[in-house]
């Protein structure tokens, strides 16, 4: 049986998957820039074979982590930690908007 759809780990998903995306565009933005460099090897590996790697990596490694704790929506660990991951985006774009206020 199914656990039923709940309206917070739908937008705690949901701010996830868009905090990420922000998150890739404005690392890419600024990697384009070379206002900064990344620091992990793997996204690093990815970019330097190519923008669009580093990007598709990106975004399918948070995809599928968010439809794995999707899938188990049933028990409260999946619910903790994708809210968690929400508020670690929501941080992290925080952080790059602050970054393009200073160069502003």
């Amino acid at each position: 049986m199914r656990a039923p759809i709940d309206l917070s780990l739908t937008v705690a998903c949901a701010v996830v998957l868009l905090g990420n995306l922000a998150d890739g565009l404005f690392t890419l933005t600024f990697l384009q820039l070379q206002l900064a460099r990344e620091l992990n090897p793997v996204m690093r590996w990815l970019y330097e074979g190519s923008p669009l790697a580093f990007m598709v990596g990106k975004l399918s490694m948070v995809q599928l982590g968010a439809v794995l704790l999707a899938h188990h929506r049933a028990l409260p660990l999946a619910h903790h930690l994708m809210r968690a991951a929400a508020a670690v985006y929501s941080l992290i774009v925080g952080y790059h908007l602050s970054l393009v206020c200073l160069l502003a």
